[in-house]
């Protein structure tokens, strides 16, 4: 089943593509929160917003010196949030600890196919590949992203595909079982621009009776 998910805090542009039905939630971090005015006092606000407006999965990343800790009052906000921690030595064993107290969990800015071995390890339910700064970085995004999916075949720990810029992408990797997918609501737009749909809703439209 194909999962997917906007990569915003941003409310106004969320809130309608969420209430469709189609994305089963929010993925967020420091630098997202900032961008939409937010810091990390309003997530519970963003939380409950989301959820309200649909989200079945809302991603918040814990930050500071105790990782266990903030990520086990972050889920303290309701069964609907998933825990987001660095793909580093400490968010790594944070996660393995988050794991094992059944909090779901995203290891994110994950770059390298060894990381996906250590997501596995660590039980997390999810990975979070940066597609377009691995390419950005003059690597091969989609071949190691590819590779990290024959890492994990067959373990709890599925790809969560982050800093994705085009539908074309997602359509490759979905192609070689890739399921899960974060964007911008920019680049959720444009799953559904296509000028032969339109053409056709129009006909339609023109022909209704």
């Amino acid at each position: 089943m194909i999962r997917l998910y906007l990569d915003t805090a941003d409310r106004a542009a969320a809130e309608p593509l969420l209430a469709t039905g189609l994305f089963a939630g929010m993925t967020t971090n420091p630098a997202i929160l900032r961008q939409a005015g937010l810091t990390g006092a309003a997530i519970p606000e963003v939380y409950r917003w989301a959820t309200a407006a649909g989200a079945r999965e809302v991603f918040f990343q814990a930050w500071g010196d105790d990782l266990v800790s903030k990520g086990r009052a972050l889920r303290e906000l309701g069964n609907e949030v998933v825990v987001k921690v660095v793909a580093s030595l400490p968010g790594s064993a944070a996660c393995a600890a988050l794991a094992a107290d059944s909090i779901p969990t995203l290891l994110t800015a994950v770059y390298a196919p060894g990381q996906a071995m250590i997501a596995a390890a660590a039980g997390a339910t999810y990975i979070a590949p940066y597609l377009g700064r691995m390419d950005d970085a003059g690597r091969d995004g989609m071949a190691d992203v590819l590779a990290m999916q024959e890492i994990l075949a067959g373990t709890g720990t599925r790809i969560l595909l982050a800093s994705v810029r085009d539908v074309p992408s997602m359509v490759a990797l979905a192609r070689r079982g890739v399921r899960c997918f974060t964007f911008s609501p920019a680049v959720a737009e444009q799953l559904f621009a296509d000028e032969l749909t339109a053409a056709a809703v129009q006909a339609f439209e023109q022909e209704s009776i």
